[in-house]
């Protein structure tokens, strides 16, 4: 299956990761079903690059268009704590620092939802264990919120299966900061 590039940040993935823009009158257009039979190029269905987008000299792309994709991005993405809340008794979730740290250095742990409220070292310490291990990280505002969804007072949860880290991702808006969660 043929792999596309975002033009903003350079991640490759499959087409539908993606929004296209394609040209049309020497402007670029939201080509949202991708059948426009012109010259395109793909961006990152998040808000980040749609906005290092609006600022690229080479794509010339008016703010409606831009407006479209994050009303776009705005209907599809779900707030991870959404999608916590009914999973809550799961037996995929790995709670607590010290155990989150070891397994990642495992390779066991996929993705963390980290809040931002936590001591900073180790956020820092998270951060590194990402980049050297390879894990996603998905920041949310408060650990009170996770407090809320699993009746306990939890720092961090760790996700160790890949299908169900998949299905996180999937659901989960890349960015939205109005809402409160980031991934990195």
């Amino acid at each position: 299956m043929p792999e596309r590039m975002c033009v903003c940040c350079r991640n490759k993935g499959e087409k539908k990761d993606f929004f296209r823009i394609s040209l049309v009158d020497n402007k670029y257009i939201f080509d949202e079903n991708m059948k426009v039979q012109n010259r395109g190029a793909y961006i990152c269905k998040n808000p980040q690059c749609i906005d290092k987008l609006s600022k690229h000299k080479k794509y010339n792309i008016e703010i409606a268009e831009l407006l479209k994709m994050l009303k776009k991005i705005q209907k599809t993405g779900k707030n991870i704590i959404d999608i916590l809340r009914p999973m809550k008794n799961s037996e995929y979730f790995i709670f607590g620092i010290d155990e989150n740290i070891d397994g990642i250095k495992k390779n066991k742990i996929k993705l963390l939802i980290m809040p931002v409220d936590i001591n900073k070292k180790y956020i820092d310490e998270f951060i590194k264990l990402k980049e050297k291990f390879n894990v996603k990280i998905i920041e949310i505002e408060r650990k009170t919120d996770l407090r809320d969804i699993f009746l306990k007072d939890v720092n961090v949860i760790g996700v160790f299966d890949k299908k169900v880290v998949n299905g996180i991702l999937n659901k989960v808006e890349v960015t939205n900061e109005s809402k409160g969660t980031r991934i990195g």
